[in-house]
Parts: C-alpha cells; structure tokens; sequence
C-alpha cells in the first residue's frame, strides 16, 4: 500500500491521525532525515496525542504519559502497511520520545549572513 492510499483511508476516520501518520512517515522515510523530527511534524503528533490522552490539562504525568504512548504505538500500527521492520522500530523511538517530551525536536538554529 502506498502512503497516500493509507493516509486517505485513516483520514476518513480521523484526520488527526492521518496526519500524524503521513508527517511521520514523511520522516522515517527521508534519506537525509535528522535524527529529530521537525516542529511541524512533532506538533501534528502531539495534537493527536493530546486529543486522546486521559487529562486534557496537558501535564506530563505518569498516567498521560501512559497514554501517550499507547497513542503512539497506534501511530505505528497504522504505519506497518508502508514501513519496513527497521523504519517501524525507528519511527516507535521517534514517538516514545514524543510522548515523553512535547518539545521533541531540534530547534532551528538562525544564522546571520555576516561572518
């Protein structure tokens, strides 16, 4: 199954998840990935995270976290259709991180043109 074909089906059922599907295929795919996600894609992961987590205060406690990572191993079921076991196994690391620590990514780094 091709990402696009998996991404229309889910998303049928719940956007948020497509979402977070597709950017975070869109990362373990790359070639020249990071070994972070971009802001972009870690917030589509967190705001389906946040949409199906116990407390909807946002606190990081043992229970959200607890659900956090049920969320994202859905995330990765969802996945298994167009990733191989490899990609699978780097793409549920990515998320345990994310669920762990909502600010799972590198930040972009500004440089002057002056030298």
């Amino acid at each position: 199954m091709k990402k696009e074909e998996l991404i229309t089906r889910i998303a049928q059922r719940n956007p948020l998840l497509a979402d977070a599907i597709g950017k975070m295929i869109d990362h373990i795919t790359d070639k020249w990935a990071t070994p972070y996600p971009t802001k972009e894609q870690t917030e589509a992961v967190n705001t389906y995270l946040h949409s199906v987590h116990a407390d909807g205060d946002g606190t990081m406690n043992e229970r959200n976290i607890a659900h956090r990572r049920i969320a994202s191993q859905e995330i990765t079921i969802n996945a298994i259709r167009v990733l191989d076991h490899d990609q699978l196994d780097r793409l549920q690391d990515v998320l345990n991180h994310i669920a762990e620590d909502k600010e799972y990514y590198m930040p972009e780094r500004e440089y002057g043109l002056g030298w």
